[in-house]
This record gives structure tokens, sequence and C-alpha cells, in this order.
């Protein structure tokens, strides 16, 4: 027996075929969101020390502290699930005030690869790339991840 919480409105009136996949189509947008890559740049003059935590699931799954170089940048090893799911990425540069995001920032996206950069004065933007990387269309990888 269901929740009562999803309903298209037509469930259970005996107008629609019961072909034993109601329950799938209403949870395929549910699974989450695949955090793809990281990819810190340090745009500004000096050298600044940046922290990535990356949490799924309210359980940190990865924590990189990178030191950057003026004009340095890096992409963080992938030490987080490689499924979909529900996560925040939270970034401090130079022990400052943190600032978090999650895919509901970006609309839910299926995959979402984030760029953290340090701009010429010092100031901390994520940004995001929807459309290449891992988990794209694009990526080259084939569906199957067995090794």
């Amino acid at each position: 027996m269901g929740s009562g919480d999803e309903t298209d409105g037509n469930r259970g009136n005996g107008d629609e075929p019961d072909d034993g996949r109601a329950d799938e189509r209403s949870t395929v947008d549910t699974a989450g969101t695949l955090l793809g890559d990281i990819t810190v740049d340090n745009l500004d003059q000096s050298a600044h020390t940046i922290d990535v935590i990356v949490e799924f699931d309210r359980t940190i799954e990865a924590w990189a502290t990178e030191a950057l170089e003026a004009g340095g940048g890096t992409t963080l090893e992938r030490n987080w699930p490689s499924e979909p799911g529900q996560f925040r990425v939270t970034v401090r540069v130079d022990q400052s005030e943190p600032v978090e995001v999650t895919p509901a920032d970006w609309n839910e996206p299926s995959c979402l690869n984030l760029f953290v950069r340090i701009d010429r004065d010092g100031a901390l933007t994520v940004l995001s790339d929807t459309s290449s990387g891992p988990g794209s269309a694009d990526d080259g990888s084939s569906d199957d991840t067995s090794a």
C-alpha cells in the first residue's frame, strides 16, 4: 500500500491499465544527482587554502584541503559515491565562512560537476556544469560499472 503522498490524480480509478510499472514511474526522478568532478581554481595573485567537504545523506564522504598557489588549480580525487544520491558540498577559503551548495541550487540535475573558483579579489564562487564530465551523456563511459 502506498503512502498516498504521490499521485497523478487518476490512480486507482480503474481507467488506466495496470502494467505493473506505476510504482516505478513515480520514483524515477527521486534517486538524486550524480556528483561528478570538483575542480578548484585560484585566479588570485596570492596563495590560498581551500577546504572542500562532500556529504552524502548527512555523512562526510570526502574532506579535501588544498593549498593553491597563485594561478593554480586542481581537480579533486573522487572519494565520494559514484551513484546518484542526495548530497551537499561545503567549501571555504582560508578558514572563512563556508559556502554550501546542493543539487537543488541547480534544479536537481541528473549529473553535477562543480567548479570552485577563487577570483582575482580572493572571493569564492561555485559554478556548475550539468552537461559534461562524469555521468553526462558525453563522458564516454559505459553504463556498466562492474570492475
